[in-house]
């Protein structure tokens, strides 16, 4: 009766153990399945926002076109090997005069060629003025039609009292013409934008020797 019982306990326990095993083996399973099912899902949520970005895109190709021809009619346009260094110094200088912040060391680096647009970086190293007059400056920068500009770095700190001093890097942007277009514009300088001026013989003059040099050397 014992010995019968003992089997029977034995046959009872191999059968919860087999059990066991099978529902920790197809835990496992699904587990993975899981994982893996959540992971394609992933990917395919990626790819589908991707593909709707790219129809967007393609959708907006000519708008795009349309918008980049706009924002290119806004730059100067330079003949070919012209330096620019000095007329974007100029005109950096001047807007600063006139809403009274003072620069006492300007830097002009190397020319960047980005596609059909080039990029003139222009790094300040020191500035001095009133907040009120940074932000007329910035503004008039920002919306002048004598050429197109976009402010990278800026810094500022207290400096006497009622002003403030800093630092800070502006990005001319513009593009080459042929010679005739300088010409027509009067004389070696640049073409001025729609809505802007030409130049006069002279501008710009001087080649490209201002180039990394502070504005003192520039002049």
């Amino acid at each position: 009766m014992s010995s019968s019982a003992s089997r029977r306990e034995r046959a009872v326990t191999a059968m919860l153990v087999v059990a066991l095993v099978y529902a920790a083996t197809a835990g496992f399973w699904f587990a993975k399945q899981n994982a893996a099912w959540k992971k394609a899902a992933n990917a395919y949520e990626a790819a589908r926002s991707k593909y709707e970005k790219e129809c967007e895109l393609i959708s907006r190709e000519k708008e795009c076109e349309e918008e980049y021809e706009a924002e290119r009619m806004k730059m100067r346009t330079f003949r070919e090997g012209r330096a620019t260094d000095t007329e974007w110094v100029g005109i950096i200088d001047e807007i600063a005069a006139s809403n009274h912040i003072q620069i006492s060391s300007l830097q002009a680096n190397a020319e960047v060629v980005a596609g059909e647009v080039l990029e003139l970086p222009v790094e300040v190293k020191s500035w001095e003025g009133a907040l009120e007059s940074l932000v007329k400056f910035m503004y008039e920068v920002e919306t002048t039609t004598r050429g197109m500009f976009d402010f990278g770095y800026i810094s500022f700190q207290p400096g006497k009292p009622g002003y403030f001093r800093g630092k800070f890097t502006l990005t001319c942007a513009y593009v080459r013409g042929n010679e005739s277009d300088g010409e027509d514009a009067g004389g070696d300088g640049g073409t001025a934008p729609e809505g802007g001026e030409g130049f006069a013989d002279g501008d710009v003059q001087g080649g490209g020797d201002g180039v990394g040099q502070d504005k003192e050397d520039i002049r």
